[in-house]
């Protein structure tokens, strides 16, 4: 009986509360715009709109009274829809840099190396002995340079660390051309890297 009552009792206070509860901030919402409106209508001066003060602070906006100034934005273009920009970028942008194409052509195998495998190990071989020659003469044309760089950075007082990068790259270069002149004797001939290149 005293468990059954107590149980009746905090029914009744918990659905008290909650009805409190959600009715309180409806009553505190309708009260705020008739503030508002007593305020707003006793302080409004004639000719400048009315200042709402808020119920809470600070107020969420800082109230400003000069005007927005707005920056023009400078002209990037004709407005072109993108259809109309894909459409004009059809033959590319005519700010950009040609294209440098090479004019060296890889041979192909015939049809009779790629019959018999030994003609076709021969022209592996010619691929090879291309590429290693294309290398040897890029090496000739970048060491001088890379030479060149590094002493210009001795001389502008560069970092050592910097310097000793380009270093590290010239001997790396100048040890795999000396690697390739060994291994493949014929490459030391510049008429055959030139012919082989070609």
């Amino acid at each position: 009986m005293i468990n059954k009552s107590i149980l009746i009792a905090t029914a009744i206070i918990a659905s008290t509360a909650s009805a409190v509860w959600l009715l309180w901030p409806q009553t505190e919402d309708k009260q705020i715009p008739l503030q508002i409106a007593a305020t707003s209508s006793s302080t409004a001066a004639p000719g400048k709109p009315a200042q709402q003060s808020t119920a809470s602070w600070p107020p969420p906006f800082p109230e400003r009274n000069d005007e927005r100034k707005f920056v023009p934005l400078l002209a990037t273009g004709p407005l072109l829809s993108a259809a109309q920009s894909l459409a004009a970028t059809r033959d590319g942008d005519p700010r950009t840099p040609p294209i440098e194409h090479t004019q060296v052509t890889q041979e192909m195998p015939s049809a009779a190396e790629l019959a018999d495998s030994k003609a076709y190990q021969q022209y592996e071989a010619r691929q090879n002995t291309r590429l290693y020659a294309a290398y040897v003469q890029a090496a000739d044309e970048e060491i001088p340079r890379l030479r060149a760089a590094i002493a210009r950075a001795h001389d502008m007082g560069m970092a050592a660390a910097d310097i000793a990068k380009g270093e590290e790259k010239l001997r790396r270069i100048t040890a795999m051309q000396g690697q390739l002149l060994n291994e493949h004797p014929e490459l030391q001939n510049g008429n055959v890297t030139k012919t082989n290149l070609k």
